[in-house]
């Protein structure tokens, strides 16, 4: 039997007031994938995210979450949220007062009815799985931004949610420190057996971990394109996504901005 989407998104329109950033769009993430959002800076990632994880309500349209509705009069509880989908924000978004192993308990005691020994076995074992249980005690000041980002993911994970939402996981992020959480991502999938979407504009880790991506246009306000990145970056009609997954136009080399300098003067 066909497995229901993980996430579907039909006919949406997004916004804050009367004021709308994205609107129509239809895609749908299939279970098991490791699916990106892309597109320049002011696009709506972002936006896109609090709406879907119900932050903001939407202006129209449907999203479902393994074929749940959950817009409108649909919303579910804090705790069934929790059961189905667990984020990660950009900066950790640890509480700087606890301990990494007291903000990833905080999910549990507010959530479960866990004795405080189960609590203290789930906490070590996410940690664990986040290489960080040698730094349970560890206060987020303590730690580096690479370090802040797997603790916010060993919370994100403690509920056993089926879907992972990552804002912009590699931002402020050094080559090895995102590489590490590039692989930590395909072990969510591969071995944890959980779907993932990416919030992201970083080129690197999206070829090195997407199955399929949407990109997004601030000018249309909608979806330019989607399917897989490696295709997309050669073959999509669009110019403009093309040239994005490309980088060209985007960055000079070293070589062209030295000679832009000796012309000017």
């Amino acid at each position: 039997m066909e497995k229901v989407p993980a996430l579907e998104i039909r006919d949406l329109s997004i916004g804050y007031g009367e004021r709308t950033v994205l609107r129509d769009l239809n895609f749908t993430v299939q279970q098991g994938e490791i699916f990106a959002v892309m597109g320049g800076s002011g696009c709506g990632k972002s936006t896109l995210l609090k709406h879907i994880i119900g932050i903001y309500p939407v202006q129209r349209g449907s999203i479902k979450i393994f074929g749940r509705e959950i817009t409108g009069g649909n919303a579910p509880t804090l705790d069934e949220i929790a059961r189905l989908f667990g984020v990660t924000y950009q900066g950790g978004a640890l509480l700087g007062s606890l301990t990494l192993a007291e903000n990833v308990a905080l999910v549990l005691q507010e959530h479960t009815n866990l004795s405080s020994g189960e609590i203290q076995n789930k906490v070590m074992e996410k940690l664990a799985l986040v290489n960080l249980e040698n730094f349970a005690d560890f206060l987020p000041s303590e730690i580096s931004g690479g370090m802040k980002k797997r603790a916010g993911l060993a919370r994100a994970l403690v509920m056993e949610p089926p879907l992972l939402f990552f804002d912009e996981p590699s931002a402020g992020l050094d080559p090895v420190s995102s590489a590490e959480l590039d692989r930590l991502i395909l072990k969510m999938r591969d071995q944890e057996n959980r779907t993932v979407v990416l919030i992201t504009h970083e080129l690197d880790s999206v070829f090195a971990v997407a199955d399929r991506i949407i990109m997004l246009d601030k000018n249309t306000k909608t979806i330019a394109a989607e399917g897989d990145p490696r295709v997309l970056k050669e073959e999509c009609p669009c110019d403009w996504v093309r040239n994005f997954l490309n980088r060209d136009g985007l960055i000079y080399t070293a070589q062209q901005a030295g000679q832009q300098l000796k012309t000017a003067f």
